[in-house]
C-alpha cells in the first residue's frame, strides 16, 4: 500500500475519532468534577469507546507511515486532520465555519502541497 494512503487513512482515523469523542462529550454533558466514577462514565460511553478504537487504528496506520518515510515528511500531514475535523464538524456537528478558519485551511493544504512536492 502506497505511504501517502496509508498516511491520509491514519489522518482520517484520528478525525474521525475527535468527532467521536465531540459526539460522546455532547451525550455526557459538561464535566463538572473529575472523578473516578466519571471517568468511568466517560470511557464506557458508546461514541467514546468508538473513538479510543479510531485513534488507535490511526496509530497503527502512522506507525506504519514513519517506518516507511522521514518524520519531517510525514508529520505535516498531521495538519490535514485539523481540515477533516473542521469539515466533519460542519456536517456532522452543524458548527459553523468562518472566513478565518476557510482561509487557514487553504494555507495549510498550501503548505502540505509545497511539502510534499518540494520536500
Amino acid at each position: 500500500m502506497d505511504t501517502i494512503l496509508i498516511i491520509l487513512l491514519g489522518v482520517t482515523l484520528a478525525a474521525l475519532g475527535q468527532v467521536s469523542w465531540k459526539l460522546g462529550m455532547n451525550l455526557m454533558g459538561p464535566v463538572t468534577s473529575f472523578s473516578p466514577s466519571n471517568l468511568i462514565s466517560i470511557l464506557l460511553q458508546p461514541y467514546i469507546v468508538l473513538g479510543l478504537i479510531m485513534y488507535g487504528l490511526s496509530t497503527v496506520f502512522w506507525l506504519i507511515a514513519l517506518s516507511r518515510m522521514e518524520l519531517s515528511f510525514v508529520y505535516p500531514f498531521i495538519s490535514l486532520t485539523y481540515i477533516l475535523v473542521l469539515v466533519l464538524s460542519y456536517l456532522v456537528l452543524k458548527e459553523s465555519i468562518g472566513l478565518n478558519k476557510i482561509a487557514g485551511t487553504a494555507l495549510i493544504i498550501l503548505g502540505l502541497f509545497l511539502i510534499s512536492k518540494l520536500g
